[in-house]
């Protein structure tokens, strides 16, 4: 039998765990090499070198409303571009252009 501080343990360690909620995405439709950036604000960051038609997506806890997406030319670039998303939803970016001049596809900006 295990003892009773064991199970409450294991009781208070997943109350303690955030919920999580829905993804958030970006999605390379360029014809590009890319890496790309989930950051769910809240300290917590996915980065990966991606290739043409990939997705990166990285779930948030329930709290956020908010996360953000970005793009680079390479993983020591200082520029590259950035953006707002909801949980949820995917960032589509459809033209690479350093220094903030992304093309990214339309979807609802209610920040």
């Amino acid at each position: 039998m295990m003892p009773r501080w064991a199970i409450w343990t294991g009781v208070l360690s997943l109350l303690a765990l955030p919920a999580v909620g829905a993804p958030v995405c970006i999605s390379n439709h360029t014809d590009q090499t890319l890496v790309m950036v989930v950051d769910n604000l809240a300290g917590q960051r996915l980065v990966k070198t991606t290739g043409p038609s990939a997705t990166l997506c990285m779930p948030v806890a329930d709290s956020l409303t908010k996360a953000s997406v970005g793009v680079f030319a390479s993983e020591d670039a200082e520029e590259g571009c950035s953006r707002l998303a909801h949980p949820g939803q995917t960032e589509t970016l459809i033209g690479f252009a350093e220094f903030d001049n992304c093309k990214w596809a339309p979807t609802p900006r209610d920040f």
